[in-house]
């Protein structure tokens, strides 16, 4: 199988065994810088998450995780080619044949532990080694530019993709055995002002899955390779692959080889470098015999890694040009400290006012509960849509709200609904969501004192004290709450609406002085519930009273946002994100003085 044309063709998808984020996120930045609509990782195997937070670019993206393999969900299944497999080493057999067994249609993958048992490397390559492609054990991996990055290979930063140029296809196949050396060939023939067609770390251990020969018989199929750059060690005999593939004109493609290791010849005995095959047992074995053998055989051999880098800049590719890599996108970026969402769209006017046109609520939910807690069957369709709207405009404004944070909070530690829901409605008071009756109880004795908006500002705030239902952190004049705007349309229904009037009327005091001194969406609920139930629903100043002394307003608040705060529970618990812990660079920490 061609694996490198299936990759080009769009068989790309990864399924991560194990937990190595930062390779994971290299993995999603290249995607990125590639101009890749999706990332390649569709998913994480292992922990006790449900998922995991990454960026694509400078967006945050929550990555599946499952168990194991089997509980990938088939919706799924079809996008997973490839393994990147970066448990221990003692895991990695077990986890590789499940993988395989699950998905028999995958290509290949990658091994990143070292020191998996010869026993478990040779089983893999009796079972896989002819039909997959699979880099490792103890490796970085496999790399085609612009479409597949498959583990650490081309390094872990974004500066480092770019260096590299691995957005851009080009003509030269680097093979390795090192890990390290592979990244750096790859830097190296970048630097050489080539670019690569693939690139594959075979892995350092002795028994690597797929052989040297194997990669080179794909680099020789390649129609895009035009030239392989090879870098080996003393020890083993991987080199003399290469050799008996030019003399038997399977391999006749261009070979520039470094073999690394003549600093041997300086000791008295045979010393082990690196990798566990790189110690010569005999004389062959020799950094200067495979040397020989490969000029013998028609390869380019240097005896000096400079030659060697000079070599590179004579072997065959065009000239191309490199596309212009969103680098910026991926720099000053932060994680968020919860992963969440808003449950509404808060820039929607709501159905029931829209062209200023009631819609009859008169049987539903919101009727209900309104006939509930007034104790009495409701008159006025516009009462009625009124309940619909502000039940409808307050269920959620999004996840950094105090309510919303304490509810993810405790779900992340791992309560239960009640629990978490509880622990977000304890933060409505004053000065979040529970302001809604304080509010009304003003605007009532406002137009009741029949004082002038000036006047009743004035004798509120003596002291420093605040005015409920005005003020807005984020919204101010000329940036209006869309929920206000969308609420307010409840007014033109209206005969009259006192209390709505006088409402507005002391917005236009507060934000002379401020402009954050709006109106904001407890005032206007507040005023707007005060002259409907006044109007359509006949109820007298005293009955008005009395809603306001069993904080009846305040119920408009916390009935809605229980909805929202449950859908943020729910959210918590499907992502699985594990405990929270509040990221030690938010924190403002008073040191001791000595």
């Amino acid at each position: 199988m061609n694996f490198i044309d299936a990759t080009r063709k769009g068989k790309e998808g990864i399924l991560v065994l194990g937990n190595h984020p930062q390779i994971v996120q290299s993995i999603l930045d290249f995607d990125f810088v590639c101009g890749k609509r999706e990332p390649s990782v569709v998913a994480v195997i292992g922990g006790a998450r449900r998922a995991q937070k990454f960026f694509f670019g400078p967006s945050e993206l929550l990555i599946p995780c499952f168990a194991d393999v089997s509980k990938v969900p088939q919706g799924l299944r079809g996008k997973i080619f490839w393994m990147l497999n970066v448990q221990s080493g003692r895991r990695s057999f077990d986890s590789t044949v499940s993988f395989f067994e699950t998905f028999p249609h995958a290509l290949g993958g990658h091994l990143f532990a070292e020191n998996i048992p010869e026993r478990h490397s040779t089983e893999l390559i009796r079972r896989f080694g002819a039909t997959k492609l699979l880099a490792g054990p103890s490796g970085v991996g496999f790399l085609v530019p612009g479409y597949l990055k498959l583990g650490a290979i081309g390094g872990t930063d974004a500066a480092m993709l770019e260096a590299s140029k691995l957005a851009t296809e080009g003509t030269i196949a680097v093979v390795s055995t090192s890990g390290g050396m592979t990244n750096e060939l790859i830097r190296a023939v970048a630097n050489a002002g080539k670019r690569l067609s693939f690139a594959i770390s075979i892995g350092g251990d002795r028994f690597p899955v797929t052989s040297l020969s194997e990669v080179l018989l794909l680099a020789q199929s390649d129609s895009k390779t035009k030239a392989i750059v090879y870098f080996g060690e003393l020890g083993g005999v991987d080199e003399y692959e290469i050799v008996e593939l030019i003399e038997k004109k399977k391999l006749t493609k261009p070979v520039l080889a470094y073999v690394a290791g003549i600093i041997d010849e300086a000791f008295d005995e045979h010393m082990q470098f690196g990798h566990a095959k790189a110690l010569v047992a005999r004389p062959s074995e020799s950094a200067r015999a495979k040397r020989d053998a490969l000029r013998k055989a028609g390869a380019l051999a240097p005896e000096t890694f400079p030659e060697f880098l000079a070599r590179m800049k004579k072997l065959p590719g065009t000239t191309v040009r490199d596309m212009a890599l969103p680098m910026d996108a991926l720099q000053k970026r932060r994680a968020s400290v919860l992963s969440t969402r808003q449950v509404v769209d808060l820039d929607e006017t709501p159905i029931f006012v829209k062209a200023k046109k009631l819609v009859s609520q008169k049987e539903g939910f919101a009727t209900k509960i309104f006939e509930s807690l007034l104790d009495r069957k409701l008159r006025s369709p516009s009462t009625a849509g009124f309940a619909e709207a502000v039940f409808g405009l307050l269920i959620d404004h999004g996840g950094e709200v105090s309510g919303a944070v304490n509810t993810m909070i405790s779900a992340r530690a791992g309560r239960d609904l009640v629990s978490s829901l509880a622990s977000g409605l304890l933060t409505i008071g004053p000065r979040f969501g529970g302001a809604v009756n304080a509010a009304a109880g003003q605007w009532l004795d406002g137009v009741c004192g029949a004082e002038s908006a000036a006047e009743f500002v004035e004798k509120r705030t003596k002291g420093g004290n605040l005015l409920a239902g005005i003020g807005h952190r984020k919204y101010r004049v000329g940036i209006p709450d869309p929920r206000v705007a969308a609420l307010a349309d409840f007014a033109t229904l209206l005969k009259q609406h006192p209390y709505y009037d006088f409402a507005r009327e002391v917005e236009k005091v507060t934000t002379a002085k401020n402009g954050s001194l709006i109106l904001n969406v407890d005032g206007v609920m507040a005023a707007l519930a005060l002259d409907i139930f006044a109007q359509c629903e006949q109820l007298s100043q005293d009955e008005l009273r009395e809603l306001v002394t069993t904080e009846f307003f305040n119920a408009l608040f916390v009935i809605p946002r229980t909805v929202g705060f449950i859908a943020h529970f729910m959210e918590q618990k499907k992502n699985d994100e594990g405990l929270f812990r509040l990221p030690e660079e938010l924190l403002f920490v008073r040191r001791k003085k000595k």
